[in-house]
């Protein structure tokens, strides 16, 4: 059980250090918004970005704007991504989710409700979303 902690402990080290060693600077850098993703001026890119998970069944739909006009909905062009489809195939950064009426998709313990759109923030990886009927 000790060497269990003692490698856990070496492989957390690495990660420790990265964060320990972040500057004032670099926690204070700019955050900057270009195309809708957000940089917050540490070399990350954070977009929004959607996986229909390949187990899902039935499509969704994401949008590339958000409350556009003043709407406080997804709004611009909307595409809908089948089960194991990828929205930067499409988009850049995607803004909205929407599940179909009667469904519900699953996003680790999150749950959006079908039938209506859902605003999804900037992040660094993917929401992956598993639609169930």
């Amino acid at each position: 059980m000790n060497k269990r902690r003692a490698v856990l402990a070496a492989a957390a080290a690495p990660i420790l250090a990265m964060t320990a060693a972040a500057t004032p600077a670099q926690a204070d850098a700019p955050i900057t918004i270009q195309g809708d993703c957000t940089y917050p001026g540490l070399g990350q890119e954070l977009c929004g970005r959607v996986i229909n998970h390949k187990d899902s069944e039935k499509w969704l739909v994401v949008a590339d704007g958000w409350n556009c006009g003043g709407s406080g909905t997804a709004c611009g062009d909307k595409v809908r991504l089948y089960p194991g489809d990828v929205s930067t195939d499409s988009y850049k950064d995607a803004d909205g989710v929407y599940i179909p009426n009667g469904c519900t998709g699953s996003l680790g313990l999150r749950e959006f409700k079908g039938g209506k759109w859902t605003k999804i923030t900037d992040n660094i990886g993917y929401y992956k979303i598993k639609v169930k009927c």
